[in-house]
C-alpha cells in the first residue's frame, strides 16, 4: 500500500552530489598523501567518531516512529485497535539498524561499530607502527566542532523532539540523506585507498585486528559499505525510501505536500552537516 511519493531521482536534485563527492575525495587524498602519517589516523578517527552516531540514531528513529501510534493509521481499517501502522512504517527504518548492530554477512557478532574500530586500529598499526598510545589517543581526540556535529546527528534523527508528523518526516529525510551519501562515501574511500594509498589498501586487507575478543579483517568495514562491495548503504536507502512512502500511505492526503517538504528539508540538513564535516576534518 505504498505510493511513490519520494524518489531517489528527485532527492538527487536537492544537492550537488558531484560537488560533495569531490569534497570528500579531496579531503581524504590530502590526509593520505601528507608527509605526516598521523593525519590519516586523525582523519579516520574523526570520520568513525561521526559515523558511529548514525547506527544508534537509526534505531532511535525506528523506536520513535514505532511509539507514534496516533500518527500513522490505515484508513481502510474501521477497527481502531487494528488500524495503527506505525510499527510497519518503523520496520523499514529498522532494517538499517539490523546491520548496524550485527552485520548479516558475517558469522560472528559484528556490530558495524566493531568493524569500524578494527579498521581504525588497522590504520594505526600500518601507518604508525610502534607509536605510543598517548600520541595515538591525542590524534584520535574529538575536537569541539565534531562534538557539536555529533549532537546534530542526534537532533537530525529526531532526538529531543516531540513525536509529531513534522519532526518524524524531517528525521526520515535526514536518514535518507545519510544513507544515500554514505554509499558514495565508502565507495570513494575504497577507491582512494587503492589508488593513492601506496599499497595501504592491500596491507589493510591482510591485517587482522582483535576487537572484543573477535578477529576482524581491517578492511571489511569499507568493503561491506561501498558500492563495490556489500553495498549495505544502498540497501538501507531503498528500505528507508519504502518506509517513507509507506508513511505517506497512512496519513491524510491533505498533509502530503507539507510532509514532503519536511523530508526535503531533512535531506538537505544532512547534506549541510556532511559538508561541515569534510570542510573541517583535516583542521588541526
Amino acid at each position: 500500500m505504498t505510493t511513490n511519493t519520494v524518489q531517489k531521482s528527485h532527492l538527487q536534485t536537492l544537492v550537488d552530489f558531484d560537488e560533495y563527492t569531490r569534497l570528500m575525495e579531496a579531503a581524504l587524498k590530502a590526509a593520505i598523501v601528507s608527509d605526516e602519517p598521523g593525519r590519516l589516523v586523525r582523519f579516520f578517527a574523526r570520520y568513525i567518531a561521526w559515523n558511529g552516531y548514525f547506527g544508534c540514531s537509526v534505531a532511535s528513529l525506528a523506536g520513535k516512529i514505532g511509539c507514534a501510534r496516533h500518527l500513522f493509521t490505515d484508513p481502510a481499517e474501521p477497527f481502531l485497535p487494528a488500524a495503527d501502522r506505525n510499527v510497519l512504517v518503523a520496520s523499514y527504518i529498522f532494517d538499517a539498524a539490523r546491520d548496524e548492530f550485527d552485520d548479516h554477512s558475517t558469522r560472528a557478532r559484528d556490530p558495524h561499530r566493531n568493524l569500524a574500530q578494527a579498521f581504525l586500529k588497522g590504520i594505526v598499526q600500518t601507518t604508525l607502527p610502534g607509536a605510543d598510545m598517548a600520541t595515538v589517543n591525542a590524534l584520535a581526540a574529538e575536537p569541539a566542532w565534531l562534538k557539536l556535529l555529533n549532537q546534530g546527528v542526534l537532533r537530525g534523527y529526531g532526538g529531543g523532539q516531540e513525536d509529531t508528523l513534522e519532526a518524524i518526516f524531517h528525521a526520515m529525510g535526514y536518514h535518507l540523506g545519510s544513507e544515500l551519501l554514505a554509499d558514495r562515501e565508502f565507495t570513494v574511500i575504497g577507491a582512494t585507498l587503492r589508488e593513492a594509498g601506496g599499497g595501504l589498501a592491500e596491507r589493510l586487507f591482510h591485517t587482522e585486528v582483535d576487537i572484543g575478543g573477535t578477529q576482524h579483517k581491517a578492511l571489511s568495514w569499507v568493503g561491506i559499505h561501498s558500492g563495490e562491495g556489500g553495498a549495505v548503504e544502498a540497501d538501507h536507502f531503498e528500505w528507508a525510501t519504502q518506509g517513507v512512502n509507506a508513511a505517506f500511505a497512512y496519513i491524510p492526503p491533505a498533509q502530503h505536500a507539507a510532509m514532503l517538504a519536511q523530508v526535503e528539508q531533512g535531506f538537505v540538513a544532512f547534506a549541510q552537516d556532511h559538508r561541515t564535516f569534510f570542510d573541517n576534518v583535516n583542521n588541526s
